[in-house]
């Protein structure tokens, strides 16, 4: 029974991290598109 309440809080913590790093690789990845296309876009004005 020990072993078991030892084990369980693991895989939580563990999909609460990846969660926040997917979420700061998203925002980032947006980021980047989103300067990239504004970039393109005043090379087409030019």
């Amino acid at each position: 029974m020990i072993p078991d309440f030892f084990q369980s809080p693991e895989p939580v913590i563990h999909i609460g991290l990846w969660k926040s790093i997917v979420g700061l690789v998203i925002v980032l990845f947006a980021t980047f598109v989103g300067v990239e296309v504004r970039i393109g876009n005043e090379d087409d004005e030019h």
